[in-house]
């Protein structure tokens, strides 16, 4: 049985986002200027990320920062 999915606390997401934004903002497409700006919103305001947008901001966070 695979492991039940579990959300990454808010400090996780928002260090993301601050490296991310730090490190790689330059190196990004529109779409995921757009969508890093739309995730540091919903993390400042602690709103829940779905699993798709968690999935997707980790995913941009390996490929694009070091």
């Amino acid at each position: 049985m695979p492991p039940i999915w579990k959300p990454q606390p808010n400090e996780v997401l928002q260090q993301w986002v601050n490296v991310i934004i730090t490190e790689a903002l330059d190196d990004l497409n529109e779409w995921e200027t757009n969508f890093i700006n739309d995730m540091k919103i919903r993390i400042d305001n602690r709103w829940e990320l779905t699993r798709t947008q968690q999935d997707r901001l980790e995913q941009i966070y390996a490929d694009k920062t070091h």
